[in-house]
């Protein structure tokens, strides 16, 4: 979940989906049996953007709208809450995937469990300390407060960079092994770690 800059007043919420988003759609659809697994995925993080837009609306803020691409979904919010603020709205969206995984590990059945699992998976993955990842945020916000300002931001870019670093070294490793999952994983934050500059 990404903040934008404050929009032209009486602009109306808008959902837009790349053609990225279709592509990764088709093709995890063709490449699953039954595609019960994507699915799972896909209705975590329809949950996920709900913890967002639910908390934007609770605090307040005009939400914009949301876009989905392949390489993830951007919930457009306007800016204007303190740091508090925009630390609950970084951490809203894994907050609910973690909410969902506590209550899904109590239901029985192996497709309960199989929730649970999905949405622990996609919030700690969302709480890697990368932008433009919730984690980024919530580490840029913290050290920022912390530090006060530039040295903050500084130390926050130096944690994206270890985290992006270990991710590929470990990747390539993994990669040399026969596995590139790590690498290609690394390898995406890293253009992440970029583009959330």
């Amino acid at each position: 979940m990404r903040t934008a800059a404050r929009p032209r007043a009486g602009r109306r919420f808008t959902l837009r989906a790349t053609p990225g988003f279709w592509v990764v759609l088709a093709l995890l659809v063709m490449t699953e049996e039954g595609y019960g697994l994507s699915l799972l995925f896909f209705v975590a993080a329809v949950c996920h953007e709900l913890g967002h837009l639910l908390t934007a609306r609770a605090m307040g803020l005009p939400v914009e709208g949301l876009t989905l691409s392949a390489v993830g979904a951007e919930l457009r919010i306007r800016r204007g809450c303190s740091w508090t603020g925009e630390l609950a709205l970084a951490l809203a969206g894994p907050g609910a995937n973690l909410l969902l995984a506590l209550g899904c590990s109590r239901l029985a059945g192996e497709m309960g469990q199989l929730f649970a699992g999905v949405n622990i998976v996609l919030a700690c993955f969302n709480l890697l300390p990368v932008p433009p990842l919730d984690g980024g945020q919530a580490v840029r916000l913290l050290l920022g407060r912390l530090f006060h300002g530039r040295g903050g931001w500084r130390a926050a870019r130096a944690v994206a960079d270890l985290t992006c670093g270990g991710a590929v070294g470990a990747g390539l490793w993994l990669a040399w092994r026969g596995n590139p999952a790590l690498l290609l994983l690394g390898l995406w934050l890293t253009m992440g770690r970029i583009r959330g500059e």
